[in-house]
């Protein structure tokens, strides 16, 4: 009977991960998914509101950045209290920063995953024991869900995997 609990919550783990995936790739292809206009996607950049949160990444280096200008050839951005000017030229990508909703993603995987173990390891018991079988399933599942939706939303947080993409070097 534990084996098949325990073959149950794989699935429907396993199902989980898919349903995430799936979710998480429609959610970060949005902004390039957007057809180019002449072969560029340089039009989304200016059309950036003012003191965005934008990571650029250049032929010199990465920098996680606020936007203060955009130009037609340039973009210009605050990294703490220094200004950086970048060439369009030089520009590999720029994404913008989704820390919040990355944190929600990693919680909710994190937590529904482990919300699964917990319910895998207490679903076994005797029948004998004086609570009945399985009468910590509700307060591990509980603690499992919190535990893991704290760690996978810091994760999320830390490593803002659903990054939007803006611009793309042709």
């Amino acid at each position: 009977m534990k084996s098949k609990a325990v073959i149950a919550a794989v699935w429907i783990g396993l199902i989980l991960c898919q349903a995430s995936s799936h979710a998480l790739g429609q959610s970060t292809s949005d902004a390039s998914s957007q057809p180019a206009k002449a072969g560029s996607n340089w039009e989304r950049v200016r059309a950036l509101p003012a003191a965005t949160n934008i990571d650029v990444k250049a032929t010199t280096g990465h920098v996680h950045c606020k936007v203060t200008q955009v130009t037609e050839d340039t973009l210009v951005c605050l990294h703490g209290e220094t200004s950086t000017t970048f060439e369009r030229v030089n520009i590999r990508s720029i994404k913008i920063d989704h820390r919040g909703r990355s944190a929600l993603i990693g919680g909710a995987i994190g937590g529904g995953g482990l919300a699964i173990a917990g319910v895998a390891v207490t679903s076994g018991g005797s029948k004998d024991s004086f609570f009945g079988s399985n009468f910590l399933r509700g307060p591990v599942t509980a603690g499992a869900l919190g535990v893991g939706a704290v760690l996978g939303g810091g994760i999320g947080a830390l490593t803002d995997f659903s990054k939007s993409t803006v611009y793309k070097a042709p």
